[in-house]
């Protein structure tokens, strides 16, 4: 009976050690697992950031090109009635100068 109980108790332990194993390697799985996706998702994130970096600098030069473009417009149109140009400039001069005293 003694030889019986302990080999029952070695099964036991076997079994018990298996199953921490079990336990142990599901554990390792899942954190590979968790690993490989969160590497997905720091390339898609990075991919993103790239896209979103040339989106900008295409912005940047849409803006500057409308910009100069107003400028260049502004520009003609002085040069085509110059006194408008100073009239205009004495009358926000005004403007402002009353607003501030207020």
């Amino acid at each position: 009976m003694a030889d019986t109980e302990s080999i029952s108790k070695t099964a036991a332990e076997a079994a018990k050690a298996a199953k921490i194993e079990a336990k142990r390697t599901a554990a390792e799985i899942e954190a590979e697992t968790a690993e490989v996706e969160a590497d997905g998702a720091v390339r898609d994130i990075e991919a993103d950031l790239r896209a979103l970096r040339e989106d900008v600098a295409r912005l940047g030069e849409t803006v500057a090109g409308i910009a100069q473009a107003r400028a260049n417009a502004i520009d003609a149109a002085v040069h085509r009635n110059p006194w408008s140009a100073v009239v205009a400039g004495i009358c926000v001069g005004f403007c402002l100068g009353v607003r501030a005293r207020l």
